[in-house]
């Protein structure tokens, strides 16, 4: 781990959490200690190109063994055990994103499996927030105060100004879209969201902090949200490029690599040639190449 923890880091603020502090807490946490196992195997899957298979099907039996001691500590869930269901958890979104390099794109699918990952590690940590708001010296605490700055973009109109646009519903394409209160709250969380990180790159906030950004929005994201991309409904699809198109500030990084814009251009692909206009915004963001983070292997 001393190895795979720093390239694991996006921004300055997380350093200890992937080098030191995993390493001490997985001394007393199985599950923690197998999330360790997984995340370094799957480097090396990943530095082979993932034709390793030795190491996939490693990484796959330290993944399931991770999986199999996080359930059972989430289940008994307690101020004794909640640092390491957040590490561990974190590791496992970790596994999701990789993932995303490698998953066939065709036919195109949206990428539930992601989405349900992250989602599992929202319900962790709004329930850790319970245990350990008042405990600002624990492990848990410090990981979700790191998103404190940003943790309510989502309810932040003022965010989702220049990305009004996607939320119209003028033209008969977008009229025939099923439509209620709930609908219109998902789509306008998500678009906040993304508001603020491209703020945040606009405004040349550093890199690591606009790094967390990205990395943590899934995280933020309403369920109905979710279940709308899984229906493929084009609008949801062409809000799930956005993010994606911003995804690719971060490439440099392994384990999110050039999963951003293989979604975006698969998207692209499939979307109804009445919604294609939408995606201008994504497309200009990958031809002019930002890079946020600068972390290799």
């Amino acid at each position: 781990m001393t190895d795979t923890g720093p390239s694991l880091v996006v921004d300055d603020a997380t350093v200890h959490f992937w080098v030191t502090t995993s390493c001490r807490l997985a001394l007393k946490s199985d599950a923690l200690l197998y999330a360790m196992y997984m995340v370094v195997t799957l480097q090396t899957e990943h530095r082979s190109g993932f034709t390793d298979l030795e190491a996939s099907d490693t990484c796959r039996t330290y993944l399931n063994l991770a999986l199999r001691e996080h359930h059972k500590d989430v289940a008994e869930m307690s101020a004794h055990n909640i640092e390491y269901i957040c590490l561990t958890s974190s590791m496992l979104r970790i596994h999701g994103f990789v993932r995303l390099q490698g998953r066939s794109l065709q036919p195109y699918n949206p990428p539930m499996d992601w989405l349900r990952i992250t989602g599992s590690s929202t319900a962790v940590f709004r329930q850790a927030w319970d245990l350990i708001k008042d405990k600002p010296k624990s492990v848990a605490y410090e990981m979700i105060e790191s998103t404190s700055d940003f943790r309510d973009d989502n309810e932040s109109e003022e965010l989702r100004r220049d990305l009004e646009h996607l939320m119209s519903r003028e033209k008969p394409h977008e009229l025939e879209e099923p439509w209620d209160s709930e609908t219109e709250a998902a789509y306008a969380g998500a678009l906040n969201s993304i508001g603020g990180i491209w703020k945040a790159l606009d405004s040349q906030r550093p890199a690591g902090g606009v790094g967390r950004r990205v990395v943590v929005f899934p995280m933020l994201l309403n369920k109905r949200f979710a279940d709308m991309v899984e229906e493929v409904r084009p609008r949801a699809l062409v809000i799930l490029a956005h993010y994606f198109a911003l995804l690719a500030i971060l490439s440099r990084v392994w384990w999110i690599g050039d999963s951003g814009p293989r979604e975006v251009r698969a998207i692209a692909a499939i979307l109804p040639d009445e919604w294609q206009g939408l995606l201008d915004w994504p497309k200009r963001i990958l031809q002019e190449h930002y890079v946020a983070v600068e972390n290799k292997e």
